[in-house]
């Protein structure tokens, strides 16, 4: 009696998958071929073609000279005073260790800092090289103990540039991402 019922349970599933099958094959219209339609898959890449005239295509260069012109201007000013700030911070730690009239604790602290200002130097040095061997034209990166911003120039970036800038100042800094602001000029 046991074994009736298992034959009568299988064969019901095999009617049953059977008709799903003859139904799926209905309406797909009897199309038995593997091709896909690509027209309706997101993700893919179609050709766009514009009508761009050659006087716009030239406005367009010309913009795009005159941006990167600023951009080479703002990055070499900010580079400017960055480093006159630097020396300006060094220079005064110097002074500190040259006068300090307890040298024991006085001079262990400006030694301390001026060690931490020689080091985020560095880093910011190092963050810099590493995103221009990376693409980057050009780059700005400000670094203190806490946080880091970077400012590179908006027609550089793309879908994985901030990945590429953040990773890179954690790997030369130790930060975490959240604490790394990314600047576009």
């Amino acid at each position: 009696m046991k074994l009736k019922k298992h034959h009568v349970v299988l064969a019901t599933l095999v009617v049953a998958l059977s008709a799903a099958v003859y139904l799926n094959w209905q309406l797909s219209g009897g199309n038995t071929s593997n091709t896909v339609d690509t027209s309706k898959e997101l993700g893919v890449a179609t050709y766009v073609n514009s009508n761009i005239s050659s006087e716009d295509e030239a406005a367009l260069k010309t913009k795009n000279a005159n941006l990167s012109k600023e951009q080479n201007e703002y990055f070499a000013e900010a580079r400017a005073e960055r480093e006159v700030a630097q020396e300006e911070a060094v220079s005064l730690a110097k002074e500190v260790l040259e006068y300090t009239e307890n040298p024991d604790e006085a001079y262990e602290d400006a030694t301390e800092q001026l060690s931490k200002l020689e080091d985020m130097i560095l880093s910011q040095n190092r963050v810099e090289a590493t995103l221009k061997a990376k693409g980057f034209s050009d780059c700005m990166c400000y670094l203190s103990e806490t946080s880091c911003t970077v400012i590179v120039p908006k027609n550089e970036m793309n879908d994985s540039s901030a990945l590429i800038i953040k990773d890179c100042i954690k790997e030369n800094s130790g930060l975490p991402f959240e604490n790394i602001s990314i600047v576009e000029v």
